[in-house]
């Protein structure tokens, strides 16, 4: 049976959610969850004052209703079962994520999958800045797994991300890519400012319009079909994502690489 929490706070105080999961109560009984503390601003409550709980705990899908835009780190780390959020929710969701699901049928806050390590996120609606980005003064970002957003997303997108599939279906903001390290960003849209700098490797994929001008430390290195591009369509599939355009897509693309400034090993595709 899933279990449902339902936000009962009326403000914007921050709820922090990090370890709020199916794992970290797994063979514990629904008192106990109902007496775990979490801080709610900078006071520290049990959680049956914070939400309505209804269900057993003991299941691996929880989902989380009401206003949860203040609710922090939702996901943080999450190493099994499914998590489900019934709208927004606020930033640092899914951040340092190693298995599993999370389902936001709403907006994401800022740092969304920051530092994630594997699993699948996936996001009914935008999401802010900094999405599967490293953390002040951490080396790498996203190092695994797959996020998929269907609308846009802010500025620093994968920012030093190392490994996973980063795919959006509408816009990005500035700075996509950002030093990155390796792994694949597929954007719908268009993307503000230029894309891939610094870059040492990866793949960066915008195939929206207006298409973005490539840094001068990008060259030309192809025209025509990128059948590997239809490697990704059962994977996308799965999800209903984006599969429409994929076919088009792999027939007709322009492939950069960059930045020569860093190596020059990345890859950039434009429609």
């Amino acid at each position: 049976m899933t279990l449902c929490l339902t936000n009962l706070t009326d403000d914007q105080i921050p709820i922090e959610c990090a370890g709020l999961a199916p794992a970290a109560f797994a063979g514990q009984s629904r008192d106990a969850l109902l007496r775990h503390s979490l801080l709610h601003g900078n006071r520290k409550l049990p959680l049956g004052e914070l939400f309505r709980v209804e269900g057993d705990p003991a299941g691996d899908h929880w989902t989380f209703a009401g206003e949860c835009r203040n609710l922090h780190g939702l996901g943080t780390g999450l190493t099994a079962g499914t998590l489900t959020v019934e709208g927004s929710v606020g930033p640092r969701a899914g951040q340092e994520m190693q298995r599993g699901r999370l389902e936001i049928r709403g907006d994401a806050g800022d740092w969304l999958g920051a530092e994630m390590r594997g699993g699948l996120i996936r996001v009914r609606g935008n999401a802010g800045s900094h999405v599967s980005a490293a953390t002040a003064g951490a080396k790498r970002g996203m190092s695994g797994g797959t996020i998929l957003i269907d609308g846009n997303v802010g500025s620093e997108a994968g920012l030093r991300m190392r490994r996973g599939l980063l795919a959006i279906a509408g816009s990005a903001g500035a700075n996509l890519g950002y030093q990155m390290l390796a792994g694949t960003i597929l954007v719908f849209g268009r993307c503000d400012g230029a894309p891939g700098t610094a870059m040492r490797r990866g793949t960066i994929g915008i195939f929206g319009s207006p298409r973005p001008a490539p840094l001068p430390t990008f060259k030309s290195g192809y025209r025509g079909p990128l059948p590997m591009l239809r490697l990704l369509e059962s994977q996308l599939a799965a999800e209903s994502f984006a599969v429409d355009r994929l076919p088009q897509l792999a027939a007709a693309v322009e492939l950069f690489h960059g930045d020569f400034l860093h190596s020059g090993r990345g890859e950039l595709l434009l429609s």
